[in-house]
C-alpha cells in the first residue's frame, strides 16, 4: 500500500462527523482494504446482576450482532479496562486481537474496541494497527464530542446534527429515506424541587439514573439525546403511532417504578408527534412540545401524542411560520 492510498484512508475517517458514520467508515475501510480484518466496538453500561448488590459493567455490541454479556466474562476485555491499555493476543485459531479502551478525558471508558485479523507478516500487522490506534484516537474524539459528560448519552450538539441529516434526507425526497417515525420530549416532573430539596449531587444523579433507565427501555436504533437540563428528546425508529405510545409508556413505567436513591419516587411527562418525512424534525419538535405541556398543565407523569391530542380538540394545530420556531414555552 503506497503512500497516497494510506492518506486516502486517513481522510475518509477524519472527515466523519459522528460516531455511527466513523464506524461505517471504518467497517468499508477494513473490507476494502483488510479482507483478514473485522471490527467490533462495545458500549460499556452499568448494569445489576439478579441477586448480587454489587453493580458490575455489561458490553453491548454496537452493531447487536453479540447479545449483551457482563465485562468480567472476558478476562482479556477486563484487563484492557483495568490497565487503560491495549491488550494485544492470539487465540486458540490463530486469530490475532487487539483491544482499545476508549478513555477518556476524566480516565472513565465508554468504549471498547476489537479488532480481529489473520495477518502474520510484520508490516501487514504494523500498517492495520496502526490505522486502529488512529481510528481509536479519532472515535474518542467524536464521541466526547457528541455525548454529555454526565448521562453519557448524546447531547444537544449531537441532536442538532441529526436534525441536520434528517431534514437533508427529507429535502431530498426520496421515499422512505427517514426511517424515524416519531419525536418525543421526556421531563422529569418538578425536577427544581429535587434540586431544592436534596441538592444538586442529588440532583445530578437523579439525572444519570434517569438516563440509564430509559436507554435500558429504548431499542438500540432509537436516539436518545440530553437536550438541556431535565429535558431529553427521542427519536423513534420504523414504528406506527400506537407502537410509539408503547415504547415511551414503557420508558414512563419504568422511570415511575425505580427507585432514586434519596428521592425515592420520580416520574416523567412524555409529549411525542409523529415525524413526518419532509418537514424538518423541529417543526415535529414543537408540537411534541405542545403536548408535554398539556401533560404538564393536566396532572403530568403521563405519554401523550400531539396528534391525539388535536384529534380530540385539547389543542390548537400549531401553526408553523418560517423562521419562527420556538420551544419550551
Amino acid at each position: 500500500m503506497d503512500i497516497q492510498q494510506i492518506f486516502s484512508l486517513l481522510k475518509s475517517l477524519t472527515s466523519q462527523t459522528n460516531v455511527r458514520d466513523l464506524i461505517s467508515a471504518c467497517q468499508s475501510l477494513l473490507a476494502d482494504n483488510f479482507e483478514q480484518a473485522n471490527l467490533t466496538i462495545f458500549e460499556l453500561q452499568s448494569a445489576r446482576v439478579e441477586h448480587q448488590k454489587k453493580p458490575c459493567l455489561a458490553c453491548l455490541d454496537y452493531e447487536a450482532e453479540r447479545k449483551p454479556f457482563l465485562l468480567h466474562e472476558d478476562s482479556f476485555l477486563n484487563k484492557a479496562y483495568k490497565d487503560l491499555d491495549p491488550v494485544f493476543y492470539t487465540d486458540e485459531s490463530n486469530i490475532h486481537k487487539a483491544i482499545y479502551p476508549v478513555v477518556l478525558y476524566d480516565k472513565t471508558i465508554s468504549h471498547i474496541i476489537l479488532v480481529t485479523h489473520k495477518y502474520n507478516d510484520e508490516s501487514d500487522q504494523i500498517l492495520l494497527l496502526g490505522l486502529m490506534e488512529l481510528f481509536c484516537d479519532i472515535f474518542r474524539s467524536t464521541h466526547e464530542k457528541s455525548y454529555d459528560p454526565l448521562t453519557r448519552i448524546l447531547n444537544r450538539q449531537a441532536f442538532d446534527q441529526a436534525a441536520a441529516e434528517l431534514a437533508y434526507s427529507n429535502g431530498s425526497k426520496e421515499p422512505g429515506k427517514n426511517n424515524f417515525k416519531a419525536i418525543a420530549i421526556l421531563d422529569i416532573d418538578r425536577f427544581k424541587n429535587i434540586n431544592d430539596i436534596f441538592g444538586h449531587a442529588i440532583g445530578d444523579e437523579t439525572l444519570v439514573l434517569f438516563a440509564q433507565t430509559v436507554r435500558a427501555v429504548l431499542r438500540r436504533e432509537d436516539l436518545f439525546f440530553r437536550y438541556g437540563g431535565e429535558e431529553f428528546v427521542v427519536f423513534v425508529k420504523n414504528v406506527e403511532p400506537e407502537q410509539a405510545q408503547q415504547i415511551l409508556e414503557r420508558c414512563r413505567h419504568a422511570i415511575e417504578n425505580r427507585r432514586f436513591p434519596q428521592v425515592e419516587k420520580v416520574t416523567v411527562s412524555i409529549g411525542f408527534s409523529d415525524l413526518e418525512e419532509f418537514s424538518h424534525p423541529n417543526e415535529n419538535l414543537l408540537k411534541a412540545d405542545k403536548a408535554l405541556y398539556f401533560i404538564k398543565e393536566n396532572g403530568r407523569n403521563k405519554v401523550f401524542s400531539y396528534e391525539e391530542l388535536l384529534n380530540k380538540g385539547l389543542l390548537q394545530p400549531v401553526e408553523i411560520k418560517q423562521g419562527d420556531i420556538d420551544f419550551w414555552d
